[in-house]
């Protein structure tokens, strides 16, 4: 298994080349990077990786679903980031 950092930026790869995605650089001490989908200046989804679990968090519904892989996660991605619409 990659290393968080190793697949952070795997993730990264992947994210990157879709419309509305970017890096968020953590200004909390301690808190970890992320990579959001962004909509009219508001943060729909934040991806992150911490101790080998990739994790999707859904602000508006106050929900972070958790995968094993960046496949698992990507796939969650395509299936629901078109119903993600900011408030």
């Amino acid at each position: 298994m990659p290393g968080d950092d190793q697949a952070f930026d795997q993730v990264g790869r992947r994210l990157q080349q879709r419309p509305g995605w970017r890096y968020e650089p953590s200004t909390t001490p301690g808190a970890e990077p992320s990579w959001c989908l962004v909509r009219q200046g508001e943060i729909l989804l934040g991806v992150t990786v911490i101790d080998g679990v990739h994790s999707v968090f859904v602000p508006e519904e106050d929900l972070e679903i958790d995968f094993s892989d960046v496949e698992g996660l990507m796939a969650w991605i395509e299936e629901h980031e078109a119903g993600i619409r900011p408030a």
